[in-house]
């Protein structure tokens, strides 16, 4: 019979505290996550047996928190697959999977941890290596102090077939950054299943604002290989082993380019 005993589960999704609108007019203040986006609901009264439930969503118009009133499966750790997040996009695959077309092992399985602490920022050189950031961000300017460019030899413990959870301590800037011939070897040399990615620490959404088919170059050969991206996980420099075994299942429903997860490690005991 196949058992956890001898592994201590991690739990990879951060805790978050929703915003709730109660229904006696008062208002539950929250958290927000790693990505800064709050979780905003509304609590009702089911009619039937006088019953609560609490629907996800801001109320009409937004809120202070959340600036509009629907809300996505984007907020808190989750996962994502290219058909119908990026299928639309001028340079992709047409034979794209959603997440709902993959089959369970890829949300699960062995792990490469790869905690980047050591590759410190510096200052750089040539601004042109380092990408444009997230949204309008500028080009950076030499001797501005940036992080590293992320290359194979810092991955040394990713075996063919593996799932990757990268992280480091750094933020903002300073993060040091997947880059495209990176995700490439990941993809192609390493075969890999999934990436999962910690908040704050790896930099990867970048270049947003280019035309296509240059924009998003990470999100672009990832999800365009078939190759689900999790993220923002929390608690990765928490497992003290480089390989754990990782689980963190989408929902089971169709045509949702993007599905809450809740993520765990399960690391071998000393």
């Amino acid at each position: 019979m196949f058992s956890f005993e001898g592994y201590r589960p991690v739990d990879l999704s951060p805790r978050l505290k929703a915003r709730v609108y109660r229904v006696d007019g008062s208002l539950e203040e929250g958290n927000t996550d790693p990505n800064g986006r709050p979780w905003v609901m509304q609590e009702g009264r089911f009619p039937g047996d006088n019953s609560l439930f609490t629907l996800y969503s801001a109320p009409p118009g937004g809120d202070e928190a959340w600036h509009q009133e629907r809300m996505t499966t984007h907020h808190g750790a989750h996962v994502q697959g290219g058909k119908g997040h990026i299928s639309h996009w001028a340079g992709v695959p047409d034979d794209m999977k959603g997440l709902w077309e993959m089959p369970l092992t890829t949300f699960m399985g062995e792990a490469a941890v790869c905690n980047l602490k050591d590759l410190e920022p510096r200052a750089i050189s040539d601004p042109s290596e380092y990408p444009l950031g997230e949204g309008w961000r500028v080009r950076s300017r030499e001797g501005e102090v940036r992080g590293q460019e992320i290359k194979p030899e810092h991955l040394s413990n990713v075996q063919a077939g593996d799932i990757v959870l990268m992280t480091s301590p750094f933020t903002g800037l300073e993060q040091p950054w997947l880059s495209a011939a990176t995700c490439e070897w990941l993809i192609h040399d390493r075969r890999i299943k999934m990436l999962g990615i910690g908040a704050p620490g790896i930099e990867w959404q970048y270049d947003l604002k280019l035309p296509a088919p240059d924009n998003s170059p990470i999100r672009r050969l990832l999800l365009g290989a078939n190759v689900p991206i999790a993220h923002p996980l929390v608690n990765i420099d928490k497992l003290t082993a480089d390989r754990v075994f990782y689980v963190g299942l989408p929902l089971r429903f169709v045509k949702s380019e993007a599905s809450f997860i809740r993520a765990i490690a399960l690391e071998q005991e000393q």
